[in-house]
């Protein structure tokens, strides 16, 4: 019997591969429904994404390819525009030429390097540690790339395009993360986010997040998994089983957690795991905003009205000014936003005419503060007129996210920094970092674990195969 606690994708992802190995799988999760971040919330018959609302990384993950869900894509010809206060827009298409037009030449050439080492950029990315093997198909590519990975997207924007507006372009995307543009890690976050649009581009399902976790539950149930939700595991007993809340024992001889260090922790002996769980930092607070719209935004830039998202920023001082307060503890006056458009592409979301509009902004930790009106504000500033279509609003601080799903910690999406240290590079540390851990029987995955956060599900399938590795060697190597 194997146990997985936490039905976010990654765990989700894990017990369909034990699951479909002939493993006994139940997971379990604390939630009413299953999902973690990827679900969708439906409020007088329009669809909002609570947390993840674009997928490029579940398009590239070799775990989802494998997995081959039953879901239908909506997949954007412009994947995503940065707007500007005077109205112009600089848009991603899933064309390398359309996109190299707008921003500048020097785009294309570098898209050319990426693509032609596309298959071993992606295992290197998204594989296990060490990635020896794809670093080695890369080959000389390898030191050429480098400089790329130790770049901050500020400084790599304005060496690509030689001007600002260009450089906040590919700033914007680096803001997703908790780093700001100024900072090493941003260069590679933004450049393989925008890369990714062209490679797969920035799709989403349609009629919400949740048809992919609908699909995920639908797999497990058909190799004989079981989901239990609303339920609580008070503590890890490391090869029995786990207690839930109530005194429920459950057996099993393996334990899966997904959920965050600060959960796992609270949920084993005092030491038992490495010291630096207990010290784990978590990211910048999100703001997240969900409008109900009469219209379309009114973007004055046509390619900005047809985006699956659109960037608010500027150019790449005012991007990184926003995150910059952010991560010095200030609410940002001028917060840079990503704004997801869903239904210019899909009018299932919401009643005939209407529209949705996903937005949120990177803030403080923990913050309480409803700064909506900053929001709204900015809104209105990039697309004159926002405030005319707006029907109603429901409002989401880092409190209310954290609420929701304890893993994300201060609002914290990706539930641990992605600064520049062992945090980033051995996620969340070496003797973790492979899915095992110290006690027999015990197994981690999920966002703050190697290859990290987004929706790829590779910390629940590579902790899948390590668990079939170690009780069928050769059924683990296939």
């Amino acid at each position: 019997m194997l146990v997985v606690i936490g039905a976010g994708h990654n765990g989700l992802v894990a017990a369909v591969r034990l699951a479909a190995a002939g493993l006994a799988v139940t997971v379990l999760e604390s939630a009413a429904e299953p999902g973690g971040g990827v679900r969708s919330s439906v409020d007088g018959g329009f669809v909002h994404d609570d947390c993840a609302a674009f997928f490029p990384l579940t398009a590239a993950s070799p775990a989802f390819r494998a997995l081959e869900l039953d879901v239908e894509w909506v997949n954007p010809e412009v994947a995503m525009a940065h707007v500007f206060d005077d109205g112009s827009a600089l848009p991603l298409c899933r064309s390398v030429s359309e996109t190299a037009a707008a921003v500048g030449d020097s785009w294309a050439p570098l898209v050319e390097r990426l693509w032609r080492v596309r298959e071993p950029l992606l295992r290197a990315v998204l594989g296990t540690l060490p990635p020896a093997r794809a670093v080695l198909e890369l080959g000389k590519e390898t030191l050429s790339l480098a400089p790329l990975a130790v770049s901050s997207s500020a400084g790599l924007g304005r060496r690509l395009f030689g001007e600002d507006r260009a450089a906040g372009w590919l700033a914007g995307s680096g803001a997703h993360a908790d780093v700001s543009p100024h900072s090493i890690p941003s260069g590679a976050f933004s450049l393989g986010l925008n890369f990714l649009g062209h490679l797969v581009g920035w799709p989403f399902p349609r009629g919400g997040a949740g048809r992919l976790t609908e699909a995920l539950v639908e797999r497990l149930r058909l190799h004989g998994g079981e989901l239990r939700c609303g339920v609580e595991v008070e503590r890890i007993e490391p090869g029995r089983g786990v207690v839930l809340r109530g005194g429920e024992h459950v057996e099993a001889d393996t334990v899966l957690c997904t959920p965050s260090p600060t959960v796992l922790t609270q949920l084993l002996p005092p030491g038992a795991l490495p010291r630096r769980l207990s010290r784990w930092r978590y990211g910048l607070g999100t703001l997240k905003l969900d409008y109900q719209l009469s219209a379309p935004v009114p973007w004055p830039d046509p390619l900005a009205r047809e985006a699956g998202v659109v960037h608010v920023g500027g150019p790449v001082d005012e991007v990184a000014g926003s995150l910059d307060d952010a991560l010095a503890g200030r609410m940002p006056e001028r917060p840079a936003l990503v704004v997801g458009q869903h239904t210019v592409q899909d009018p299932s979301r919401a009643p005939e005419g209407k529209h949705t509009l996903y937005v949120y902004a990177r803030v403080p930790q923990h913050t309480e503060a409803d700064a909506a009106e900053l929001v709204d504000a900015q809104l209105e500033r990039y697309a004159p007129g926002f405030g005319q279509t707006v029907l109603h609003r429901r409002i989401r601080t880092p409190a209310h996210i954290e609420r929701d799903n304890p893993s994300l910690s201060g609002g914290d999406l990706a539930a641990g920094s992605f600064g520049l240290d062992q945090q980033l590079i051995f996620r969340p540390d070496p003797r973790l970092c492979r899915y095992r851990t110290p006690l027999s029987g015990l197994y981690v995955a999920g966002g703050w674990v190697h290859p990290g956060a987004g929706v790829h599900g590779m910390p629940g399938w590579n902790a899948a195969r390590m668990i079939l590795k170690d009780r069928h060697p050769r059924r683990g190597r296939r």
